[in-house]
């Protein structure tokens, strides 16, 4: 057997390589090899720190100062004609939760679909395991071998979160990759179980936004992505980065646990199949009408359960999608009030949006700092935090807040423009 001796050298060099792992101290290099190996050594060190004492975490986002309760009363906007067809990719990082950039609509060809099929198995993803806070990046890169690139996960977060701890990779920032990479992207949401179905059966593989608790249960609730590949008469099949490929998953649970997220889904695909994407998904392709039938699904579960945490929450997010931010705002509150899990603020921003434009600023000050009290490097809510110092005229914190956000993410475009905007 190996035995070490316990000389000052090795002690001394075990104790600086025990500091590294706990500070994350390591050299910064754009050598592809080099990136895999921080990665890893990322990794590893999370993984010694879940052993050690962990700091008091809330069980709640903070309910509001002045919740307003009367959003149950405002009534479904009326559907109006579609005005933007399909999304290309994102050019610059978007930290709202409003639909990615659409182009002017153009007539849509009639396109013979495969029906919804019995069964599907999509070949050709490869799996891979992600690393640490790696879901983002990993997942896409295995979207992405469907179609035969080789990007790499190590790749993909360099650009969608040069801080390897950010918690959070949106949408919006893979849809962004994709496009940057010559691929089209689509960021959708109130999807359902049959519109997954039928791109599946027309052989697009689909990501998804869901809520997760790993299989230990004591990380608590968090997001994740699913990449979804098949199904059959019960269930979905899908590749996890962090359980592992081909997972299954009956249709019940996944609309539970996508239901935490508007039931986003994200569309990569090359562009001659943009005609197939746009057929798919119809007339949710426009804003208003994909929202419009956003609030009236997420209505008619309030109805049916009014103590619904997620439904409550999806409905702020419609409505700021149509523009409603009084509304907005106070489903928010109610959400709120029921409890939204404690993480909830590291994906979604909607009530910082509510709050801005309903001139609510020191809520919003108040809700990223209690974010901020518990992870500093979240990137959006030191922007909305920003936003809201802005608007009271106290440009100099604001300032610190976009500048702290940019420190964590230089491609957080949002943030560099608002900085800008900042008198001199």
């Amino acid at each position: 057997m190996f035995r070490w001796k316990r000389t000052p050298l090795t002690i001394t060099a075990v104790a600086s390589l025990a500091v590294l792992l706990l500070t994350g101290t390591i050299l910064a290099t754009e050598n592809p090899v080099a990136a895999y190996v921080q990665q890893k050594f990322i990794s590893l060190r999370h993984r010694v720190a879940e052993y050690l004492p962990q700091p008091s975490q809330p069980q709640f986002v903070p309910t509001p100062f002045i919740p307003v309760i009367t959003y149950l009363t405002t009534p479904a906007p009326t559907l109006t004609p579609p005005q933007s067809g399909i999304a290309n990719a994102p050019t610059t990082a978007q930290a709202t939760p409003a639909a990615t950039a659409t182009p002017q609509p153009s007539p849509t060809p009639a396109v013979n679909l495969i029906p919804i099929q019995p069964a599907v198995a999509l070949s050709g993803v490869q799996h891979e395991r992600q690393g640490w806070n790696n879901c983002g990046p990993t997942t896409l890169k295995m979207y992405l071998s469907y179609y035969g690139r080789s990007d790499t996960q190590q790749e993909i977060a360099t650009f969608t979160k040069p801080d390897p701890d950010d918690k959070n990779v949106s949408p919006h920032e893979l849809a962004t990759y994709a496009g940057n990479i010559g691929m089209r992207a689509l960021v959708r949401e109130n999807g359902t179980l049959e519109r997954l179905k039928l791109l599946l059966s027309n052989g697009l593989p689909v990501m998804i936004e869901t809520g997760f608790v790993t299989p230990s249960g004591k990380e608590g609730w968090m997001g994740h992505y699913k990449l979804l590949i098949g199904y059959d008469d019960s269930q979905f099949i899908f590749m996890d980065s962090y359980n592992g490929p081909d997972q299954k998953i009956t249709y019940e649970a996944m609309d539970a646990d996508w239901r935490a997220f508007n039931r986003l889904y994200l569309i990569v695909f090359p562009g001659d199949q943009e005609e197939i994407v746009r057929a798919i998904v119809g007339d949710d392709l426009d804003d208003p009408t994909m929202y419009t039938h956003a609030v009236a699904r997420a209505q008619a579960e309030i109805q049916a359960n009014p103590n619904d945490v997620f439904a409550s929450y999806n409905l702020g997010t419609s409505l700021n999608g149509l523009g409603q931010y009084t509304e907005a705002a106070a489903a928010f509150d109610h959400a709120r009030m029921l409890g939204l899990p404690w993480r909830m603020m590291w994906y979604q921003f909607g009530p910082y949006v509510a709050y801005l434009q309903a001139g609510r600023y020191d809520e919003v000050i108040t809700l990223a700092d209690a974010t901020l009290h518990v992870l500093d490097d979240l990137e959006e809510s030191h922007y909305f935090k920003g936003l809201a110092l802005r608007a009271l005229k106290r440009d100099d914190e604001a300032r610190r807040e976009f500048e702290t956000a940019l420190r964590y993410n230089q491609n957080y475009q949002d943030a560099q423009h608002a900085l800008e905007a900042l008198p001199n």
